[in-house]
């Protein structure tokens, strides 16, 4: 693939995990905020780790010999802790955090797939 369809890829895979988790992360319980700020608070986490997932975690695992599997497992590891720390970053209750992250991480991964399998994009 060359460089310009693995960035058109990437933001496509974005837009839709954008799309999916800050529908997630806006709700998830915490301190008041207006909804512009809980909006840039979810827009946050997955712009934080889409990238690292993508261009680093996912090509780091991959040429080591790790199966693909395994490679997107750590990633989205990564992704889940990483979106969790940011939320008490920004003081929700710790399990809202990590059960927001959880549904998030798993929905976009979950709906992210059946768009490539099934839909072929």
């Amino acid at each position: 693939m060359s460089a310009l369809g693995w960035v058109s890829s990437w933001l496509t895979a974005f837009l839709l995990t954008q799309v999916v988790e800050m529908g997630v992360y806006v709700s998830v319980p915490g301190p008041e905020r207006p909804l512009r700020e809980r909006l840039a608070i979810a827009f946050g986490a997955s712009a934080i780790t889409h990238p690292l997932v993508w261009f680093v975690i996912t090509p780091l695992y991959l040429p080591l010999g790790f199966e693909w599997w395994t490679a997107v497992a750590i990633a989205e590891a990564f992704a889940f802790l990483a979106e969790a720390l940011w939320l008490l970053a920004f003081s929700h209750p710790l399990k809202y955090a990590f059960t927001a992250s959880a549904v998030a991480n798993g929905l976009s991964f979950t709906i992210g797939l059946f768009c490539y399998e099934l839909l072929g994009w």
